[in-house]
């Protein structure tokens, strides 16, 4: 488990190469971290800009969490679902994040 922690971390370290990105469209309110470890529009009609970076974004989490499934006998659901809850604890108040009911709030 422990590796797996630090898989984890390395993980969201290796995403700053969308965190200015990522970051500015939290903030504008444009994506939030869904409750299955990805990130999505919060707006139904996302600008083709929103739509690449979600999708950039999410390629990037699928490939992570594959690998960290495989070497630690998990599902990339299971991965995804652990991979939120750390997402949720460094949401920064006033960004969107999907409840476990799939609805958009705001921290």
């Amino acid at each position: 488990m422990k590796k797996f922690l630090v898989l984890l971390f390395a993980f969201f370290i290796s995403a700053q190469a969308f965190a200015l990105d990522l970051q500015q469209a939290k903030s504008q309110g444009l994506v939030g971290e869904t409750n299955t470890g990805y990130v999505a529009a919060v707006t139904s009609n996302p600008s083709p800009e929103v739509r690449k970076l979600v999708t950039g974004v999410n390629a990037l989490r699928k490939d992570r969490y594959k690998k960290i499934a495989v070497s630690h006998g998990l599902t990339t659901a299971e991965v995804g679902k652990l991979a939120y809850k750390k997402a949720i604890e460094k949401t920064e108040s006033g960004h969107y994040y999907q409840n476990a009911a799939g609805k958009w709030v705001r921290k």
